[in-house]
């Protein structure tokens, strides 16, 4: 494939710091937090507006990693070893819908836009399926994540936007 064309305007907002090394190393900064499923979260950048509600639809950003912090996929450029031919777009949840990671859905419902969140999802919530959301886009990403599907895995998640229903 040829060079990648230069990144969006929106996409600089859209940056930041997606760092996390996962749960491997010491924890510092926000205490987890419980999803009313028992989901574990860290609460890491405040959004604003309403939350996201069942029916909604999710626009989201997400860095997905082992939960030994060994990176599996992203949404957004220049996070840890992707290649540079893997796209990078946010991913479109439908809440409530039946087809998004549980554990993943459980605490995107009530976050705002612009809020993140890291997730450590387990894996009786996580891909029980293989057609479940958010899936990577290339086979080899797929390939990755099918392998480490039966294993807890950790969710760095930002709703870009929330479409509200109806």
């Amino acid at each position: 494939s040829g060079p990648r064309p230069p990144a969006r305007a929106a996409d600089a907002g859209r940056a930041g710091d997606w760092s996390s090394p996962g749960l491997a190393g010491p924890q510092e900064g926000p205490q987890f937090l419980r999803s009313p499923r028992g989901v574990p979260y860290q609460e890491l950048a405040p959004g604003s507006g309403g939350g996201a509600q069942v029916g909604d639809t999710a626009v989201v950003d997400y860095v997905l990693r082992r939960a030994n912090g060994y990176f599996i996929y992203a949404t957004v450029e220049g996070v840890s070893f992707q290649p540079r031919d893997v796209p990078t777009e946010p991913v479109e949840l439908v809440l409530g819908a039946g087809n998004v990671v549980a554990g993943l859905e459980d605490a995107v419902l009530g976050m705002k836009e612009g809020e993140r969140r890291r997730v450590l999802v387990p894996p009786s919530l996580g891909y029980v399926s293989q057609d479940l959301l958010p899936q990577p886009p290339t086979f080899a990403t797929r390939r990755q994540l099918a392998s480490h599907s039966k294993e807890s895995l950790l969710f760095e998640v930002e709703v870009v936007k929330i479409r509200r229903r109806g």
